[in-house]
């Protein structure tokens, strides 16, 4: 295979961060570096709440999937380091193409059902239409557009190390199923209706949601009504030994959440009813201040209660790009977080409750949370696979799932100088040879994953809960 060279002078120098490499190579420095990579990114926590902090690096040494999610900016960094090994990607050879609205992390957790109607769909007797996409895009940014496919196929690489017997050619075929659905989407092939055919993952997706959906239960589990009728939060004395539980607002998070209640943009005639702080969810994001609201439109009665989440946005990572995220196309991090969904979604109104607030520095980002809106597990993917109900004929299949829905993503948005990615994205794609560069990249970057996981237990083993940088906390 005959790769591209890069010119010097060129905005095409960002072509030495989009490399493979043969294999991860012993490095003593690496543990120092990934601790130090690791630190900086978690900074604002570490200041914050160390506590918060040392629960995501917890959840992040139990398993490599979740440490795979915790370290989008370790992998944007390490891609970005020089090395002698990295070969240059034949592809992203014209300008527009490194300036494309990228997801940011499309791994298959952060692909999810949504429903568009949401309100009042409990109480309907026919069932709503539910809808896939990209249900979390805080990582969305400008940078070259097959970043996004590589770390997708990341993703899908660090799904099968919990797959007992998918080994290289599993993983394979996963891989290249990923890059013929992206490259379905973009180039618009006559296939491409065949990848809408549900596989098996997604089907059970799709049917736990909609049982959930029909009995509210998100609704019930955290709520129940009171003597006077009213549902209020089920609030626990503590949280559990994960760090997740729905607790009480202080004082300080209580006037928080009034000022950002105030501004929000709901129903006519919405009521708030009661608020609590949420913990223990996500991984990457997983010490951010995280709210749940119930509210209702004024009915009698609970048909008409619903929840909303709203969750503290920080700048996301910065990929290899020519221009900066902000500013840009988005005025400011609430408009990011607003409309970068809603250029990137299939709809613009896939989550009715979207928006985004800002409170002093900080930014939240609101959502509904509705059993409706569900998504992906791995745990529960590597169960289903244990117990024999799915194979990698369906891993194969939702690969290509995501790959579909990357590539139409990426089809909607406005390149940073306000292009139609459309035309660069097609000719970039009329060459051969993404499937078999993407294969290399990906057991390079598994490689590399599996490394860096060893080091970063080896580290907190050494070097404490917080990496060390416990002196940095007030």
């Amino acid at each position: 295979m005959r790769t591209r060279p890069i010119r010097a002078r060129s905005a095409l120098l960002l072509l030495a961060a989009l490399s493979g490499c043969s294999g991860a190579r012993p490095d003593a420095g690496r543990q120092a570096w990934l601790v130090e990579q690791l630190v900086q990114d978690n900074l604002v926590w570490t200041s914050r709440d160390p506590a918060l902090l040392a629960a995501k690096y917890q959840k992040m040494a139990a398993d490599p999937y979740d440490f795979m999610r915790g370290s989008l900016g370790v992998y944007y960094a390490d891609l970005q380091r020089t090395s002698e090994r990295r070969a240059t990607t034949r592809f992203v050879s014209l300008a527009e193409s490194g300036a494309v609205l990228l997801v940011g992390d499309p791994h298959p957790e952060n692909v999810g059902t949504f429903l568009p109607d949401a309100q009042g769909a409990d109480a309907r007797s026919e069932l709503p239409g539910l809808v896939l996409d990209f249900n979390d895009l805080d990582g969305a940014a400008f940078g070259p557009w097959i970043l996004d496919l590589r770390r997708a196929a990341v993703g899908i690489g660090a799904l099968t190390l919990a797959l007992e017997g998918c080994e290289a050619d599993c993983r394979e075929e996963a891989v290249i199923a990923l890059a013929e659905g992206y490259t379905a989407a973009v180039l618009g092939l006559d296939e491409l209706s065949a990848s809408r055919a549900a596989d098996n993952i997604t089907l059970k997706l799709l049917e736990d949601t909609v049982e959930d959906g029909l009995e509210r239960k998100r609704l019930d589990d955290l709520t129940a009504p009171g003597d006077d009728g009213q549902r209020r939060f089920l609030l626990d004395e503590a949280l559990d030994d994960e760090g997740a539980g729905l607790l009480a607002l202080s004082d300080e998070e209580a006037a928080q959440l009034d000022r950002l209640v105030s501004g929000l943009r709901l129903p006519p005639g919405a009521r708030a009813l009661d608020g609590a702080r949420r913990y223990g969810s996500g991984v990457a994001s997983s010490p951010a201040v995280r709210y749940v609201v119930l509210y209702d439109l004024g009915d009698e009665g609970d048909l008409d209660d619903e929840l909303i989440q709203l969750r503290e946005v920080t700048d996301p990572p910065t990929p290899p790009s020519l221009r900066p995220t902000l500013p840009g196309l988005f005025d400011s991090q609430a408009d990011r977080a607003e409309h970068a969904p809603r250029l990137l979604w299939s709809s613009p109104r896939l989550d009715p409750r979207l928006d985004a607030l800002s409170d002093g520095v900080m930014t939240f980002k609101v959502l509904s949370y509705s059993s409706w809106f569900d998504g992906y597990n791995h745990g529960d993917i590597a169960e289903d696979w244990a117990e024999g109900k799915i194979g990698p004929a369906d891993l194969a299949a939702l690969a290509r799932s995501v790959g579909v829905l990357l590539g139409e993503a990426h089809l909607r948005a406005p390149t940073a100088s306000g292009e139609d990615p459309g035309p660069t994205l097609r000719a970039e794609l009329a060459q051969p040879g993404l499937a078999e560069e993407l294969l290399i990249d990906a057991e390079a970057d598994l490689s590399q994953l599996q490394a860096d996981y060893a080091h970063f237990q080896a580290a907190l083993g050494s070097l404490g809960p917080c990496l060390g940088a416990d002196e940095l906390s007030p």
